[in-house]
């Protein structure tokens, strides 16, 4: 469940630097804080977001194996 959180929130950042981004380079003297402010902050959302989409596929694949060992393997529901 955290990492499905965690994954939500590490894209929305990274969309964010993106945008950040966009508004420093839009400007007519560039504005290089707003630039390196957006940059960072989508560098990191980018990283977090594929981290944690690792961390959700085996969040989920231990999920998988402790059902089929409650449950058994047969293909049968």
């Amino acid at each position: 469940m955290m990492s499905r959180i965690v994954l939500s929130l590490a894209a929305v950042a990274a969309s964010v630097g993106l945008l950040l981004y966009g508004m420093g380079t839009s400007y007519s003297p560039k504005d290089k804080d707003l630039m390196s402010l957006g940059l960072i902050i989508g560098l990191v959302g980018l990283a977090v977001t594929i981290a944690s989409i690792f961390w959700y596929r085996a969040t989920e694949a231990a999920e998988v194996v402790q059902a089929r060992a409650k449950y058994g393997d047969d293909g049968v529901n």
